[in-house]
């Protein structure tokens, strides 16, 4: 009898070392990896060994948001890991998928509004996409147009594909690169 009680809590104590993550363990566990990431960030000049150093915090997110995805971190989590594809690993077609599950998943969320305003900003400014950008920027407009980012994106509606002297009447052309000249070898 004791061989079995023995076995039994043998067994549980296995199955209570084997137990998942909380959500804020996930959550912490991110945050700690973001936060070592930045900090090597600025030394790097590799992008995709920027990546790499950021990608424990993508995991940890991502972990998270697949086994708590109706925890109150999830959401907050999913909104992060768009903003570190954006600004840190500098992935914007990864941040603008990111971002489309954000407003999918919480359709109704804080920063819902935000995150479709951004992907019409990475659709225009990163990706150079004229036709996704202005189908983005109407989606917003059309669910918030009097939202605190609404005139930033009627301004961008407008002068989409203009060029910036005509957005900005007196600022300077863009450089045009110096022709390259041709080197003439001397015979050796």
């Amino acid at each position: 009898m004791n061989r079995c009680i023995f076995l039994a809590v043998l067994i549980a104590g296995i199955f209570a070392g084997c137990s998942k993550p909380t959500a804020e363990d996930y959550f912490s566990k991110a945050e700690a990896a973001e936060k070592q990431a930045l900090a090597a960030r600025d030394t790097l000049s590799n992008p995709e060994e920027v990546r790499r150093r950021f990608q424990p915090a993508v995991d940890a997110f991502e972990s998270l948001i697949a086994a708590y995805p109706s925890h109150p971190l999830a959401e907050s989590a999913l909104f992060r890991l768009a903003g570190l594809r954006t600004n840190d690993t500098h992935e914007p077609q990864l941040a603008i998928d990111t971002y489309t599950r954000y407003v999918a998943r919480y359709p109704e969320g804080e920063k819902t509004p935000l995150a479709m305003f951004l992907i019409g900003y990475l659709y225009n400014n990163e990706l150079h996409n004229l036709d996704s950008a202005s189908a983005a920027y109407k989606r917003y407009l059309a669910k918030y147009p009097n939202d605190q980012y609404a005139s930033s994106a009627q301004f961008e509606l407008n002068t989409l594909g203009k060029p910036m002297e005509e957005i900005l009447p007196g600022a300077p052309a863009p450089a045009s690169p110096e022709p390259k000249k041709s080197v003439k070898k001397k015979p050796a």
